[in-house]
């Protein structure tokens, strides 16, 4: 009797540590997440619900009228220059994001391919640089290089390629040239991290089969690489929506987005045009990456 009291102690003694480390797996998870869901409740949802409330409101003649309409959606949705404002929106963040990748595409490859270390390490940094500097910095930097008597007119000119100054900065240009350079990194790094993963072996057998540079990279690199694409284009044209300082400072006042829509009417105490606006980024937003994540689905199917 004591013998099977003594084999069966363990077996109880096993069964409670397991049930509570069992309650503990399911409570730690939450427990972790507070901090960063309380900050989430604070600091995003609380204002986008009071933001939601205000799109509801009226502003006539420098005042907030607290009155339920739709006069404001009804303008954004039906006034031609609010449509042409979110057009214009989404267009520099299409250009952007198009730039971004025929220059970001090429610059992760030959990041991969590149065989020394240090050669590696130099691009790397070169690459991330645009982060480290300040955007204010950086967009005088564009400012005085898209200048019509800035280096890149006078190299222009210096090549033959135009006989006067081209308008490259104070216009869609600029912006569009500045905002590549800032999300040149985002667009890199991810396609790189794909690039990494892809198996040598693959590559080498569709060589050993006959198949060029071009067929290989058409057939196995590319198609491996697309769930790297597709991120850093999800990437890349969500921060083009939100951008502010760049068309502000490179724009010159002519290339009106969103952003600026929304700075403006927050300026002028205009919150219901303000509200509408930054909900309409956000819906524009969320749909980019839903398309992008199915997009992400298929390539990695």
């Amino acid at each position: 009797m004591s013998e099977a009291l003594t084999a069966a102690a363990p077996v109880v003694a096993v069964a409670v540590p397991v049930h509570r480390r069992g309650w503990r797996q399911k409570v730690a998870p939450w427990l972790m997440l507070a901090p960063s869901l309380a900050l989430m409740l604070y600091a995003f949802v609380l204002p986008m619900l009071t933001f939601f409330e205000y799109s509801f409101y009226t502003f006539r003649r420098g005042k907030l009228i607290e009155e339920f309409s739709l006069t404001t959606y009804r303008r954004f949705l039906f006034d031609a220059y609010y449509q042409t404002i979110v057009l214009d929106t989404l267009w520099m963040a299409a250009l952007t994001t198009v730039l971004a990748l025929a220059i970001g595409y090429p610059l992760a490859y030959a990041l991969w391919r590149l065989e020394r270390p240090w050669m590696k390490r130099w691009l790397s940094l070169i690459i991330f640089s645009p982060i480290i500097v300040s955007v204010v910095v950086r967009s005088y930097g564009w400012i005085v290089l898209l200048a019509d008597q800035g280096p890149v007119n006078w190299a222009l000119k210096g090549l033959g390629l135009t006989n006067g100054p081209v308008s490259l900065v104070f216009n869609l240009t600029g912006v569009v040239l500045s905002l590549a350079h800032v999300f040149l990194p985002f667009v890199v790094f991810p396609i790189y991290s794909s690039m990494t993963r892809i198996d040598p072996a693959l590559r080498e057998a569709a060589m050993d089969l006959g198949a060029g540079w071009a067929r290989t990279f058409r057939s196995v690199t590319l198609p491996l690489t697309l769930p790297g694409v597709v991120a850093a284009v999800q990437i890349a044209f969500t921060l083009a929506l939100g951008a502010f300082v760049t068309p502000a400072m490179l724009g010159g006042g002519r290339v009106l987005v969103l952003p600026l829509q929304v700075y403006n009417a927050t300026s002028d105490i205009n919150w219901p045009v303000a509200a509408v606006g930054g909900l309409v980024l956000l819906v524009i937003a969320i749909l980019v990456v839903a398309l992008c994540n199915r997009l992400l689905k298929y390539s990695e199917a």
